[in-house]
């Protein structure tokens, strides 16, 4: 399974990179991660809007990655963002997000007083940086994940 905390962070389960950020687990759409989603049908059971972008968008360069947050981990920073599963991560701060390295930089760089993450469906995270960044470690070590990130996020 994929996990995101509200530090970004990546694993690599079933061969997916991924970044936890302050309990948030965001992922890079890939057919592979919606068919161990979804299953064989994950044509008919993936979110149409995820599928669709995935299946029919044009890249504008060769390391556009679609990114998605996967799941929001069980933390008292994330009250209220439980429900966010598998909605694309459009911006960070404002700047738009080119992929998962691009995200995990520009989390990992924050020193605004806030973090504010653009998702799709016009929905918007917004994290106090200091605080959100202090709960990774709690939320890695509550959910027994070992990094916040893979290592291709961390080079």
């Amino acid at each position: 399974m994929i996990y995101m905390q509200q530090d970004y962070y990546a694993l690599r389960p079933h061969g997916h990179t991924i970044k936890i950020q302050q309990g948030h687990t965001a992922t890079v759409q890939l057919l592979a991660y919606e068919f161990t989603k979804y299953g064989k049908e994950y044509e008919y059971d993936a979110p149409v809007k995820l599928l669709e972008k995935h299946l029919h968008a044009m890249t504008q360069s060769v390391d556009e990655q679609l990114v998605v947050v996967s799941q929001v981990l069980v933390s008292d920073i994330n009250i209220g963002y439980e429900e966010i599963v598998n909605t694309q991560v459009v911006a960070f701060n404002g700047k738009p997000v080119k992929n998962l390295k691009c995200l995990a930089e520009m989390v990992e760089n924050c020193e605004d007083e806030y973090m504010e993450f653009n998702l799709d469906y016009h929905q918007i995270v917004v994290l106090q940086t200091k605080t959100a960044k202090m709960a990774t470690l709690d939320i890695l070590t509550t959910h027994c994940i070992p990094s916040a990130m893979s290592d291709d996020l961390k080079t």
